[in-house]
This record gives structure tokens, sequence and C-alpha cells, in this order.
């Protein structure tokens, strides 16, 4: 049977009729009070009303960030926070762009800095930038302990040199070091005097001072250089007048020999020298002028060590959660600084360096030493074999799951190899 072609007309009509025809009155959506509905259920009038609101809840709008009936994403908001956040704030999406970037802004965790509603502290800021910022850099506690603190710093004005969320320099500074002191710090001529009529106004300050607080004053590191203490400076440098006032009357392996010849000759004639001084740059680690780290370094150990080496992948992921060896161990306590004659600058082998503190373990031990071959590699077997140092995947930093994987890596099932 063949059905009848249906005209547009008639389509027309019978939708025209199902809508009500002439006379059905439009639908409206009648307006809403946003703040008002929401209160009914979120306990927010203490947010609602502190003196710093966002622009959004000051006018009322919460379905600017929520979705009032349902959503992908938690507290119902439209999108994930940190893209929902760089929708109106497209400066802090500029930022994370930038070469240095806030590990909170980066994993777009916005609010553990801000407030989503309204606060007490100018940009919706969680508590005072310092007390905030104390919370994640423990060396803010310690710096208020100082006897000489950088005004910025006490009077809690961290945003004066340092960006929240993105930068292009070390350290989140707003500007590079000689630029960033210099908007306060003029060049007079006592401070000139101070510093010996060099230009270091051109110079990273920090090389020489705290930039939040010291014990010491004029804000001076820690640990201070014999030579730049007393001011000699050209016992190091040229003359200030000179036309690179800033460069080194000798190489630095012969300049800091004339000192410190042990530490030197270890880097210089080692069988493992560290790369990274490369035999004459020990201004790789340490600080020439003040250091905050034992032995004039540039930071404390560990901070130090990881400015270069990251083992294990220890600043990314699952696998660096076995950052530091024991109890926060010091590198030193198992590698010679300088250089040594063993692999990994290791201060002893492996074998008799861990067994210093794994006293049980080295006694019921797997069979080591010269006798007992890696199957993998036909090198002796030592603590290496089966043990990372640094990080590893599997606890007690085995390479792999000692129930049944890293056994069999050497003893397969035809009989144990060894």
């Amino acid at each position: 049977m063949r059905i009848a072609p249906v005209s547009l007309l008639t389509i027309l009509g019978v939708t025209w009729f199902l809508l009500g025809g002439p006379s059905a009155p439009a639908q409206q959506v009648q307006p809403v009070d946003q703040i008002d509905i929401c209160l009914q259920c979120h306990d927010l009038e203490a947010q609602l009303a502190a003196p710093v609101q966002h622009s959004p809840v000051a006018s009322g709008d919460c379905a600017a960030c929520h979705n009032p009936h349902a959503a992908r994403h938690s507290e119902l908001l439209l999108d994930r926070p940190a893209i929902l956040c760089a929708r109106c704030h497209e400066d802090v999406a500029s930022a994370l762009s930038l070469p240095v970037v806030h590990a909170p802004a980066s994993a777009g965790r916005c609010s553990d800095c801000h407030q989503p509603h309204g606060g007490e502290h100018a940009n919706l800021l969680v508590r005072s930038p310092q007390e905030l910022c104390g919370e994640c850099h423990a060396d803010v506690e310690a710096w208020r302990q100082q006897s000489n603190r950088h005004p910025p710093f006490s009077q809690g004005r961290c945003g004066t040199c340092h960006e929240p969320h993105g930068a292009r320099f070390p350290n989140l500074a707003n500007n590079e070091p000689g630029k960033l002191c210099a908007a306060c710090h003029s060049t007079t001529d006592q401070f000139r005097a101070a510093h010996k009529g060099y230009p270091v106004t051109e110079a990273d300050c920090s090389q020489c001072h705290d930039p939040h607080a010291s014990d010491k004053a004029g804000l001076l590191n820690t640990e201070t250089h014999p030579p730049f203490a007393s001011g000699r400076c050209t016992t190091c440098h040229a003359a200030p007048t000179a036309n690179e006032p800033f460069s080194l009357v000798d190489r630095e392996d012969r300049l800091c020999g004339k000192c410190h010849a042990e530490q030197v000759e270890a880097n210089t004639t080692a069988a493992f020298p560290h790369a990274a001084a490369g035999g004459s740059n020990c201004s790789a680690c340490h600080n020439p002028h003040a250091g905050e780290g034992g032995a004039m370094l540039k930071g404390d150990v560990q901070t130090t060590c990881l400015g270069c080496h990251d083992p294990g992948g220890a600043k990314s992921g699952e696998e660096g959660r076995f950052l530091s060896h024991g109890d926060n161990l010091d590198c030193g306590t198992c590698h010679s600084p300088h250089g040594g004659d063993r692999p990994l600058m290791l201060t002893a082998d492996s074998v008799e360096l861990c067994s210093d503190c794994h006293s049980h373990q080295h006694a019921i031990t797997h069979p080591m030493g010269e006798t007992t071959l890696d199957p993998r590699n036909n090198q002796p077997m030592d603590c290496l074999s089966c043990h990372g140092i640094h990080a590893a995947p599997h606890d007690k930093y085995l390479h792999k799951d000692g129930e049944r994987d890293l056994c069999v890596g050497c003893h397969q099932e035809k009989g144990a190899v060894g």
C-alpha cells in the first residue's frame, strides 16, 4: 500500500495546533534570587559577609561558576578549577606559560590559596600572605626568628618581590636580581663604599645577602668567606676600576687550591671526579662570598645536589617517593662531594657502606662478592644489584617486586644461577 505524501502545510498546521495555537501564552523563565536560593542549603553566610567578595558572588551570579542541577565536577563546578578561573582571570592563565610556575597554580589548586566566595584578605587569600606562604615554605618561620628581617618580608609583603602564579625569573622573582633590589636600594656614596667600589648593581645580590632575614648585619648570608668578610676582594677579583672588575685573578681551581688544596686535588685527580666542578668550577656548588649551607654551599646539601641531580626521577612522579635515603641522610653520608675512586663517588664499597647502617641485613644477606656474579652483567653481586639508593618503585628500594619478579631476573625456572 502506498502512503500519500504529507504536505509541508499539513506538518506546520499540526505543529501549530500542538503548541497551543495563537492563544498559547509564552513560557517565561522567572528571575531567581540565586544567593537566597543557595543559602537555603549552603552555609555560606560568613563568606558572604566578608569584606572582600568574589565578583560573581557580589553580583549574585552563582551560576557563573556552578551548575545548579548536575555537573561532572565536584561542587557542581562548570569546569575544573584552573580552567574555570582562567575564564575571567586571563592574567593568571598567561602566567602559567612562563618559565617558572608556582606549584599550586601549575596543578590547578586555586583554592589552596584563594577563597572562592569571600574572605578577610586582599585577592581572596585564605590567610595573610606570610602565613599562607609559610604553610608550604618551612623557611618562613625560621626567617621570622632572625634578628634582622628584610622590611617587605617582616611586613608580609611577599608580592613586593615575588609573583604568586608564574614568573620569568627563578624563585618567582618579579625581576632579575640587580634590578629588583635597585627598585628600593639606591646607589649612594655610602652604598658604593660598603661594596668597595665594585659595580654590584650589575650582580646577583643574593650571592652575599639573604633576601628575607639574617642574624648578620646587612642581611649577609650565614657563612662568610674570610676574604669577603675582611673586605679583601682583590684576593680573588680584579680591582674595582678594571675593565672587568668581577673577573678572577686566576682560574678557579688554582685560586681555590691556594687554601683548599685537598678538595681541589680530590676533584682533579680522582678516578670519578665530580662532573659539576669539571676540574675548575668550584662555584657550581659553593658561594664564593657568603652562603647558607655548610662549607659555603649555595643552599642546604640536598637542595644543592638536586640542582643538578634528579635520582630516579625524584622530582616528578611515583618513582621519586624515596627521595631521601633513610632518615633524610645528608648526601655526603654516602658520596664524596668532590670526587672519589669508586663509581657514583661512593665513600666506600657498596657492601661495606650499606652495612654501616644495615648490620642485621648484612648478616643474613644474599650471597655477594667476587665469587657470586650477577648473570645480567657478569659483575660481582652487591647491594646495588637489587636495591636503589635514592628512588625505587618498590619498598626497601627494590628495583623490582621482591615477591617474585626480582628473583626470577637471575634465578630462572631451570635452576639457580650464581
